[in-house]
């Protein structure tokens, strides 16, 4: 692709090991450009100033999605990957039962689930947070709302996780890098993901012919069985909608917990502040979703030539919207690097914008405010007795293994007996 008057760099890789690991030095130093960037070494543009990014993202018609929102172009007819008027169309659908009122049907719920993880890991005293609670909440919420049954958590874990790095990265062909090292890996990504995505939908597939004889209960498949037989949906359409369900509700939000308790031990000051005044931990919640934002950017296609800010994007192009570097503009978040927890978030990137603005974000609010909450409450004392281990992946920060000793609470309900 040709590209004649454009602010280019070759200073920055999101590929790169070091942009996986930490990519806000980098984004600290783009941000300084007032117009978006043009990557020649990836053929990419990036979206960074938080105006760019938040218009470019409801930008729905000249930005499609069609063609993915990764890296590497691919088209699965997964929510996040539709334009209008299927988009609309099928997030209607579930539309009440992500609503805030909708996600309060379910507060007893994830207070129950979170709770008795929670019991357990406090009990344990020194334990990988993620592996043995973080990961386990948002699977039995999502599954228990979409109404898939819990005897397959495991298989539902493992397979969403390779599902989520196939549709993030993996990708070999005529555009495959060409380190052959960095080509080997995404082959067996690729590899794996795909006979994860086979073993997922074939599983939903047996599981949604099983209920469609069932009586109807409280949880999206019945919604939708309800929907396809007046017409609105196809089957095959609520096979990939509950799929898009599963994968978001479970990597995002076990990505976001971890992020949030990694700002805090980070933090410790903000730490102490939110247990002295509970009364913060909402705005922890967005603070969070502000500074670590598990999902850090998407990809989408210029369906013509596309203006952002002064800048022209020729049709055809590939664009990155960067929402983590979005949330770190100085122009929008003053000390934008600075995580407080009292500041004014308003207006943040943490969930998307537009109309593919994170369709989970109120549920996503309330299992980590009830998650932060329960924890503050059980504990005296959260401290790091290890390495925590980073997700590699350019598209999204969280953590895969988050070792701590849980102090117990000394007084008050949750003091040990």
């Amino acid at each position: 692709m040709a590209v004649t008057s454009a602010t280019q760099t070759d200073e920055f890789d999101p590929f790169s090991p070091e942009s996986m690991d930490d990519p806000y030095p980098a984004y600290a130093e783009l941000l300084r450009a007032e117009e978006p960037l043009y990557l020649a070494q990836r053929d990419m543009w990036l979206v960074i100033r938080y105006e760019h990014v938040r218009s470019a993202a409801k930008n729905h018609a000249g930005l499609s999605s069609a063609d993915g929102i990764a890296y590497h172009r691919s088209t699965l007819p997964v929510l996040f990957g539709l334009d209008q008027p299927d988009h609309t169309r099928l997030r209607a659908l579930i539309r009440h039962d992500f609503s805030p009122r909708g996600v309060q049907f379910w507060r007893p719920f994830i207070e129950r689930v979170c709770g008795d993880l929670l019991d357990e890991a406090v009990a344990t005293g020194d334990i990988d947070l993620v592996q043995q609670a973080i990961i386990l909440q948002p699977v039995k919420v999502i599954t228990t709302i979409v109404g898939v049954p819990d005897d397959n958590l495991a298989k539902l874990k493992l397979t969403a996780g390779v599902l989520e790095s196939f549709i993030a990265n993996a990708k070999v062909g005529e555009d495959a890098p060409e380190d052959p090292d960095e080509n080997a890996l995404r082959l067996q990504a690729a590899k794996a993901a795909l006979s994860s995505v086979a073993g997922l939908s074939g599983y939903l597939g047996n599981l949604l012919t099983r209920r469609r004889d069932e009586p109807a209960r409280d949880d999206v498949v019945s919604k939708l069985f309800a929907a396809a037989a007046s017409g609105g949906v196809t089957e095959n359409e609520i096979l990939w909608l509950c799929l898009t369900l599963l994968v978001g509700g479970q990597e995002t939000m076990t990505h976001f917990l971890g992020n949030m308790l990694d700002a805090l031990l980070n933090h410790p000051d903000q730490l102490r502040l939110v247990r002295e005044r509970p009364e913060l931990i909402g705005p922890t919640i967005e603070e969070t979703a502000r500074f670590y934002p598990p999902v850090q950017n998407v990809f989408r296609t210029a369906t013509t030539d596309v203006v952002v800010g002064n800048t022209t994007i020729p049709q055809g192009a590939r664009v990155e919207l960067s929402f983590a570097a979005g949330n770190r503009d100085p122009r929008k978040f003053p000390a934008p690097n600075d995580y407080r927890i009292d500041r004014v978030t308003d207006g943040h990137l943490g969930f998307g914008a537009g109309i593919h603005t994170c369709v989970g974000a109120h549920l996503a609010r309330l299992q980590a405010t009830t998650f932060l909450r329960m924890l503050l409450d059980r504990t005296d004392d959260i401290e790091l007795i290890g390495e925590l281990v980073k997700v590699k992946s350019p598209a999204f920060r969280g953590l895969d293994h988050l070792p701590l000793r849980l102090t117990p609470r000394s007084s008050g309900p949750f003091a040990r007996a």
